[in-house]
């Protein structure tokens, strides 16, 4: 009875989902971007409901249809408002050269395949290039499109939402494992990828959690950031990802580093002195097992071997690599589980340029945001972005933790939100200015007006 009843209730939530679906691709479409972006980024990690979807007309091309809504929502909205289609950004000119480059990648490597031309949508490479350069077109839907801090707020709880009903599903999981071993099976919401994947998800993007929930005052919102940090962080250590373990206890350093808080460094070093008296045996017997008899474990030998292979097609063309999502079809066919190898065999070292030069862009924007902020919000966006970056940059280290959909989308959310922060923040600033040298002047009530209204506009 109660089996019947649950299924029917996923049923009639899977069906509500797909009906908001329509009714945010038509909000989108009319201009009402805001409301897509909502529901879109909700639905990124939750790749099980997605999928439930495709059983109605169009599921399987919701996520398509809502993407193109949103980008045609933004340019009649901004051709109506007379406004420009793109905000003033740092990163304006080198993604939208990165675009282009990435396809131009696609079709070196369709040239050093020897297949067809990647133009159709059925096209294996084509479809993994579509789900790589969604996730900046995100960012610029979010920077051009969320107006003020309310609009950033609401996008961060529903980006919340959306890792409670992951730490649901991941917990299960976790229930239902008998050992490390099992963790073949933890998949989490995202279907198809595994508990490393789903284990930097958390390694990477709580950090932004914590940096928020730092600033906030105490209140409710407060104490349920404080319970998902706790989910997540739990999960982090059940899914025995050793990956997971450095990034997140690297970014942690840098984290309590930035605050200049004593306690959180004490903490890092207690727990680097003593965690084998401190950690469950499961999690103690994962990080241990990187050698055996001297050798190293079929995980760490395999992966090895997948570099050594990514080198040989790198130096095979270095300038421009191999060609964009070529791994798959070469030699072993395996991902090379180091995103800055794969990169360099498939992009070669213009593309290698361009990672390293967006990532440095972001930890310099964050910065600048954490340095410069008034606003409790931003200055916790920018502070814990920063250790996001930081967990980024090691857990790519250990695999491909940038070009899934799924596991890499919230980080140009987050980014889009940090440029947007700077933005405001930085006209605030010059608000302040004029209202002070208008009070030299004189002018004192006029401009002061123009300043409220200039402050609501970006608050």
């Amino acid at each position: 009875m109660g089996t019947g009843l649950g299924i029917i209730f996923k049923d009639i939530t899977v069906t509500v989902i797909f009906i908001l679906a329509i009714i945010t691709c038509f909000l989108s479409f009319f201009g009402k971007v805001k409301y897509g972006l909502y529901f879109f980024i909700l639905l990124i990690p939750l790749v099980n409901i997605t999928t439930k979807l495709q059983q109605f007309p169009l599921g399987k091309d919701i996520g398509n249809i809502l993407l193109i809504g949103m980008t045609i929502g933004w340019l009649v909205s901004k051709s109506l408002n007379n406004e420009p289609l793109f905000r003033k950004s740092t990163f304006n000119v080198i993604l939208i050269l990165y675009l282009f480059f990435t396809y131009f990648t696609l079709w070196n490597g369709t040239f050093y395949l020897g297949l067809s031309a990647p133009i159709s949508t059925l096209d294996t490479r084509v479809q993994n290039w579509k789900n790589y350069i969604i996730q900046p077109i995100l960012f610029f839907l979010i920077l051009n499109n969320l107006r003020n801090k309310k609009d950033l707020v609401k996008l961060f709880i529903f980006m919340c939402l959306a890792m409670f009903i992951m730490d649901r599903s991941t917990l299960i999981d976790i229930r239902n494992a008998t050992s490390w071993i099992s963790r073949e099976k933890f998949h989490s919401t995202f279907e198809w990828l595994g508990a490393n994947e789903v284990s930097a998800f958390y390694a990477t993007y709580t950090f932004v959690i914590l940096g928020i929930c730092v600033y906030m005052k105490k209140n409710i919102w407060k104490i349920t950031l404080w319970i998902l940090i706790f989910l997540n962080s739990f999960c982090i250590m059940f899914l025995y990802s050793r990956g997971a373990y450095l990034s997140f206890l690297t970014a942690f350093t840098f984290f309590g580093i930035l605050r200049k808080n004593i306690f959180i460094i004490i903490a890092i070093v207690f727990i680097l002195v003593s965690w084998q008296n401190i950690m469950p045996q499961q999690v103690i017997q994962r990080i241990n097992y990187t050698e055996t008899e001297g050798e190293l474990d079929e995980s760490a030998g395999k992966r090895l071997n997948y570099w050594q292979e990514s080198i040989e097609y790198f130096k095979q063309s270095p300038i421009i690599g191999v060609g964009f999502n070529t791994k798959p079809f070469l030699g072993s066919g395996r991902d090379t589980h180091n995103l800055y190898i794969r990169t360099l065999a498939e992009q070669g070292l213009i593309g290698l340029i361009f990672l390293i030069t967006i990532i440095a862009l972001s930890l310099k924007r964050s910065f600048q945001l954490y340095k410069k902020a008034q606003d409790k919000f931003f200055k916790g966006l920018g502070i814990g972005f920063i250790a996001c970056i930081i967990a980024v940059i090691i857990g790519n280290s250990f695999g491909d933790r940038w070009t899934y959909l799924p596991l890499g989308a919230y980080f140009w959310v987050f980014l889009a939100m940090v440029e947007r922060g700077n933005l405001i923040t930085d006209q605030q600033l010059a608000d302040l200015r004029i209202v002070k040298t208008s009070v030299t002047k004189g002018s004192k009530t006029n401009l002061s007006h123009k300043r409220i209204g200039l402050i609501k506009d970006n608050e």
